[in-house]
């Protein structure tokens, strides 16, 4: 009797045949701490697992008198409705693009692109830590310096920028 096969149901009807307190189905956190209590309460009791519950036949149930509905067939690879919008999938495709294109450039791309999303620099970035994360070699992102910026984007960067009060000093 192979333990390792049997479903987890059958191996809790098993201990409970052969322990002195029967379990739960919420006693054991795991198949593999069931089976070894199971393999410790037949050693205890000098049990012989291979030959245990072979004398009975399994139960039959009856067959029902009507038959069910009929099953409709699952619908085929091409028949199946996409699960998004491809929001994700069109952000990697960008992320790969070797011209490197910012983080919410890409996001703006994949938003004029797909009617109803939302895609953010954040969502973006989260795509590409996504794929480094599963070994994907994502091509750098081109940096916006300061020295390239016209004067609005210069006033749009200043604006971001916050004064910070220097931090009291132990001197006193």
């Amino acid at each position: 009797m192979n333990l390792q096969e049997m479903s987890t149901k059958s191996l809790l009807a098993l201990h409970n045949a052969i322990a002195d307190e029967p379990a739960g189905p919420k006693t054991f956190a795991t198949k593999a701490k069931l089976i070894a209590r199971i393999e410790q309460v037949a050693a205890a009791g000098n049990i012989d697992l291979a030959s245990f519950g072979q004398g009975t036949d399994p139960e039959v149930t009856e067959q029902r008198a009507q038959p069910q509905a009929e099953t409709t067939e699952a619908p085929t690879e091409t028949e199946k409705k996409p699960i998004g919008k491809g929001i994700g999938r069109l952000a990697r495709e960008f992320l790969m693009d070797p011209a490197g294109y910012p983080h919410a450039l890409i996001a703006e791309m994949v938003n004029a692109q797909i009617e109803g999303a939302q895609a953010t620099a954040k969502s973006v970035r989260w795509y590409a830590h996504d794929m480094r994360k599963k070994g994907i070699e994502v091509p750098p992102r081109q940096k916006v310096h300061a020295a390239e910026m016209n004067e609005e984007e210069s006033a749009e960067w200043l604006a971001t920028v916050a004064v910070v009060e220097p931090a009291p000093t132990d001197e006193g």
